[in-house]
C-alpha cells in the first residue's frame, strides 16, 4: 500500500512572512536556475509561490489551536509599518541542520535581504507578538531561500534583486506536504 509523504512530529507551523510580487519571484527563479546550473549545485529549486521572507516564527504544534492563531492575528494588526524596497545582494549557503538519518546535510541556498525598514518590521512585529502572550525572536538574518541541496556555497555578491513590500502574511504551513494557506494578510500603511 502507497505511503503519503513523511510528516514531521511537529507538522504544524505558524509564521510571519513577506511575499515577493509574482515577477520578483519568476525573476528568482530563473536566478536560481542559473546559479544551480553554472555552480553544479545538485538539490531541490522551490517553486515561486513559496519564496518569501520570513518575519517571525510564531510556532510548531502537533495540532493548530485556535488560540495561538487568535493571538498572532492580533499581533499582525498591530503592526504599522510603511511600504519598503526589499533588497538582495548577496547569495549563501546556511550550514543546515544535520541529518539523523546518515543523510547528506539539506543546506539552504538563501538569497540575503538587507535593510533598516525590514529590521523595523521584524521588531514591530516581535513586540506585538509578545503583547499578545507568543514568543518572538531577537535575531533576524532575512534571506529568501531558493534551493536546498549538499553543498555549502560561500557568500558572493548577485546583481541585485529587490521588490516592494506592500502587506505581510500570517501562514499556516503544512510541513512536509509543502502547502502554505495563508490564514490573514495585511497591508503596510505606516
Amino acid at each position: 500500500m502507497p505511503r503519503g509523504p513523511r510528516r514531521p512530529v511537529l507538522p504544524e507551523r505558524l509564521f510571519f512572512c513577506l511575499f515577493p510580487d509574482t515577477d520578483t519571484a519568476v525573476c528568482a527563479r530563473r536566478f536560481a536556475e542559473r546559479f544551480v546550473r553554472e555552480h553544479h549545485l545538485e538539490g531541490r529549486l522551490l517553486q515561486p509561490p513559496r519564496f518569501h521572507v520570513s518575519l517571525q516564527h510564531v510556532g510548531d504544534y502537533g495540532y493548530l489551536r485556535t488560540k495561538f492563531v487568535y493571538a498572532a492575528r492580533q499581533a499582525g494588526k498591530a503592526v504599522s509599518v510603511h511600504p519598503f524596497e526589499v533588497a538582495f545582494h548577496f547569495i549563501k549557503s546556511f550550514e543546515g541542520a544535520p541529518s539523523s538519518s546518515g543523510r547528506p546535510r539539506r543546506r539552504p541556498l538563501v538569497l540575503l535581504g538587507e535593510g533598516d525598514a525590514l529590521s523595523e518590521l521584524h521588531k514591530s512585529l516581535g513586540t506585538a507578538m509578545e503583547k499578545t502572550g507568543l514568543r518572538a525572536a531577537r535575531l533576524f538574518t532575512p534571506h529568501m531561500t531558493l534551493l536546498y541541496g549538499p553543498k555549502l556555497v560561500p557568500m558572493q555578491a548577485i546583481e541585485p534583486i529587490r521588490f516592494m513590500a506592500r502587506k505581510f502574511a500570517l501562514i499556516h504551513s503544512e510541513r512536509g506536504l509543502t502547502r502554505y494557506n495563508v490564514v490573514d494578510c495585511w497591508p503596510l500603511q505606516g
